[in-house]
């Protein structure tokens, strides 16, 4: 077993270390379609505990002794996020099982964050600021371009918002295993949006924000976003 425990909850270590004997007995299960999503009390604090689905052969190897397991990339990226200023749940360990062969399981474990919308949940309930909102998510999408911050997996379920007191939105990023950190070219940065779904006036909205703070022409951005939808 590997393992790496952020020293804010080292005083945890046992009960951490515990997650995998109990994750098969919790039962508030969040998503279960790939990967298995529990949210699991670890000595009283509330956390969002991610078991990886099982690599295939080839992966198993890959990730014991060439690359980073998913969960230990996770774990590591949220706290080059968080240091480079942009917001994901807070990181708690990682755990990595692995046999004679390679890794067999693996676990991120992050503080549950009470969110308002996901990305999706934003389009689909369309708040009466949600112009606004998608403004704001722009330029938080530029921000962290603009640090150097390449999240591949940049798609509707991958951003939990916030409402703040004063009504205004923070963001956060989740599922972090496909992050690297290089400048993108202004193509990169714009393409980087297709995953998000947006058609319409939400595509408009986000179109024409990211030109004003790119210099970049509106009906290029908005072209260009809609010829890599996928």
């Amino acid at each position: 077993m590997k393992y790496e425990i952020h020293n804010k909850y080292i005083h945890l270590k046992e009960e951490i270390l515990a997650i995998p004997s109990r994750f098969e007995k919790e039962v508030d299960v969040i998503d279960d379609y790939r990967n298995v999503i529990k949210i699991m009390d670890i000595g009283g604090v509330k956390c969002n505990v991610k078991m990886f689905k099982p690599p295939h052969l080839i992966n198993q190897i890959a990730y014991a002794y060439i690359r980073k397991s998913k969960a230990e990339r996770s774990y590591l990226n949220a706290e080059i996020l968080l240091s480079r200023g942009v917001l994901t749940p807070d990181p708690v360990a990682y755990i990595v099982y692995k046999n004679a062969v390679g890794v067999t399981r693996s676990f991120y474990v992050s503080v549950q964050l009470d969110y308002d919308f996901r990305f999706r949940e934003l389009l689909q309930e369309k708040p009466v600021d949600l112009e606004e909102i998608l403004i704001a998510f722009t330029r938080f999408t530029y921000d962290f371009q603009q640090k150097q911050i390449f999240f591949k997996d940049h798609s509707q379920g991958n951003t939990l918002i916030k409402r703040a007191d004063d009504g205004s939105c923070d963001f956060y990023l989740v599922d972090l295993n496909r992050i690297s950190y290089r400048k993108l070219t202004r193509k990169e940065g714009i393409v980087n949006f297709s995953r998000l779904g947006l058609v319409g006036k939400n595509l408009d909205v986000v179109s024409l924000e990211y030109a004003k703070l790119t210099g970049e022409n509106m009906e290029y951005i908005k072209g260009t976003i809609k010829s890599n939808l996928r």
